[in-house]
């Protein structure tokens, strides 16, 4: 599943809430940790979180293995509606 959202928040920042998010709320772990883009991974599935800056908002880019419905693309649209 692909999902986009934009949002006031630095792009930093919003890598830095997901690693926080993610943590706390379920058991993926870092796969892959980049300066615009972090990876988790783990048995409910892979998600994937891309952020730049474009005419003054952050786009965010997410994307998951799995159907709607099942963990990882669940707690990936819950991440997301954090940051509005």
């Amino acid at each position: 599943m692909r999902y986009h959202v934009m949002t006031e928040v630095p792009p930093e920042d919003v890598l830095d809430r997901a690693l926080e998010w993610f943590k706390a709320n379920s058991r993926v772990e870092v796969e892959a940790l980049g300066p615009d883009s972090i990876r988790f991974s783990g048995e409910i599935g892979t998600a994937e979180i891309h952020v730049d800056r474009h005419h003054g908002h952050t786009n965010v880019h997410a994307s998951t293995d799995r159907p709607v419905g099942l963990d990882i693309t669940d707690l990936t649209k819950r991440f997301l509606y954090t940051l509005g």
